[in-house]
C-alpha cells in the first residue's frame, strides 16, 4: 500500500497541472488524541497547552491533489512531575482525494513523512533530554465548506503511526508509536 501511495504522489509531481488547478492553505488548530498521546479529545483541547496548530499547503482542482501538512504541539505529553517540556512536530506529504459536491469539498487521504519528538525530563528523573525523528505514515479524512469562492471552513481527523518501533526511552517495547489529531480550521483557495 504505501509504495502505491509513493507511486501516486510521484505521479502528481510529475503531470502537468490542469488549468484548474487550484492551490489552497489551510490554518488549523486541534487536539491530539488516542494512541501513545494518554488522552481523549476533550481532554486534549480542555487542556490548552497541549493544543496542536499547523498549516497544510495543497494543490488540486478535481478529484486527485496533494498537500504538505505540517503540525506542531507545545506539550505533547503535557507537564508534570515526569516531563518539564515534551514538543512534537509532523510533516507528511499527502496524496488527497476530493469529492467536489459544490460548497461541500469532503476527502481521503494518506501520506508519509516525519514525526519528532522532544522530550525535557525533570530533574527529579535524572533523564536529562531526548529527541526521537522517525518515518511515519498519516491517514484521514476531512470536509471543507466553502462559504464563499474561496475562503472555507475545514474539519479534519488524521491517523499517524511510526513505521518501525520507536525510541527505547519514550515507547514501550517493540510498540510503534502513534496518535490521532482533530482539528478544525480556515481554507483559502489561490
Amino acid at each position: 500500500m504505501m509504495r502505491t501511495l509513493a507511486l501516486l504522489g510521484a505521479m502528481l509531481l510529475f503531470f502537468p497541472a490542469s488549468a484548474s488547478a487550484q492551490g489552497y492553505v489551510t490554518a488549523f488548530v486541534g487536539g491530539n488524541f488516542g494512541g501513545d498521546s494518554g488522552v481523549s479529545l476533550d481532554q486534549s483541547i480542555s487542556d490548552t497547552s497541549r493544543l496542536a496548530f499547523g498549516a497544510r499547503l495543497g494543490a488540486g482542482g478535481g478529484i486527485f491533489g496533494g498537500e504538505i501538512d505540517l503540525g506542531y504541539t507545545p506539550d505533547f505529553y503535557g507537564k508534570g512531575t515526569i516531563f518539564d517540556s515534551s514538543s512534537m512536530l509532523t510533516v507528511t506529504g499527502n496524496v488527497v482525494i476530493t469529492f467536489p459536491l459544490g460548497p461541500v469539498r469532503p476527502y481521503v487521504l494518506g501520506g508519509i513523512g516525519l514525526v519528532r519528538r522532544t522530550v525535557d525530563y525533570a530533574q527529579s528523573q535524572a533523564q536529562g533530554s531526548v529527541t526521537d525523528s522517525q518515518a511515519a505514515y498519516s491517514l484521514g479524512g476531512g470536509v471543507n465548506f466553502f462559504v464563499s469562492q474561496h475562503v472555507g471552513i475545514n474539519a479534519d481527523l488524521r491517523y499517524f503511526r511510526n513505521f518501525s518501533t520507536g525510541n527505547a526511552v519514550l515507547d514501550l517495547p517493540n510498540e510503534r508509536f502513534s496518535f490521532a489529531r482533530g482539528s478544525v480550521g480556515i481554507t483559502v483557495r489561490f
